[in-house]
């Protein structure tokens, strides 16, 4: 079998070395091209077309959503690995929203980082089970990869009435329960029971799995300002 093809892109000339050094050990993986800079790093993808890029969460020059972005348009079939020294939950959930398949802090063996690159050339996902956002970059990254594959979105949205809609895309803003029945004028206790109804309906147990399922669902505005006003469940 050919080798897998990489790419390093850190900013940190000793670390990258050192990865150099790691991954030459492995007959069944070869490093093809460097970046050290953000702004690098989609010209070395699209010259080298690798299978796996492993990317440093922030760089010089760079923006890792739209480094992630650039990757993914100039060559969808690389796997974007992160390998990095932060464990925010904004990097990690920016990172699965970018389209990276895997998450990894700088700290991991070298062991756990030829597992976690052969897992996600495999097609499969790799974050740290110890993050605490580690659920939820894995169902962002899966439903990302739901919408780049052009599948339908889940019918169970079809079963939700109006007012659940409109409920479940002010869930989708960020709106606390309290907020959401202060918009559309009914009370706390109402929008707990609508959430426990679409929580049935569309099969999830909490309203983080429920918003990625409305989420840029092509058609479908997340804002429902001015919206039901003066209507009853």
């Amino acid at each position: 079998m050919a080798p897998i093809k990489v790419v390093l892109a850190d900013d940190h000339a000793l670390f990258r070395e050192g990865l150099k050094r790691i991954l030459s050990l492995e007959k069944d993986i070869l490093v093809v091209g460097e970046a050290s800079r953000g702004d690098e790093v989609g010209r070395v993808v699209e010259r080298t077309k690798p299978d796996v890029l492993l990317l440093d969460l922030k760089m010089p020059k760079g923006d890792v959503v739209q480094t992630l972005l650039e990757v993914g348009e100039k060559e969808p079939t690389t796997k974007v690995l992160i390998l990095t020294a932060f464990s925010e939950d904004e990097n990690i959930l920016n990172a699965a929203k970018g389209g990276a398949k895997g998450y990894l802090l700088k700290g991991v063996s070298s062991s756990i980082l030829l597992q976690a690159i052969k897992t996600v050339y495999g097609g499969g996902l790799w974050v740290d089970k110890e993050l605490s956002s580690a659920d939820a970059f894995e169902e962002i990254a899966q439903s990302q990869a739901i919408r780049q594959k052009g599948e339908p979105e889940s019918d169970a949205l079809k079963n939700l009435t109006k007012r659940e809609m409109e409920i479940l895309r002010l869930v989708a803003e960020g709106l606390t329960n309290e907020e959401i029945g202060k918009r559309i004028f009914i009370s706390e206790k109402t929008v707990k029971t609508h959430l426990t109804n679409i929580f049935d309906k569309l099969k999830v147990n909490n309203r983080f799995k429920a918003a990625l399922l409305i989420m840029d669902r092509p058609g479908e505005a997340l804002s429902a300002a001015g919206s039901g006003k003066g209507r009853t469940s």
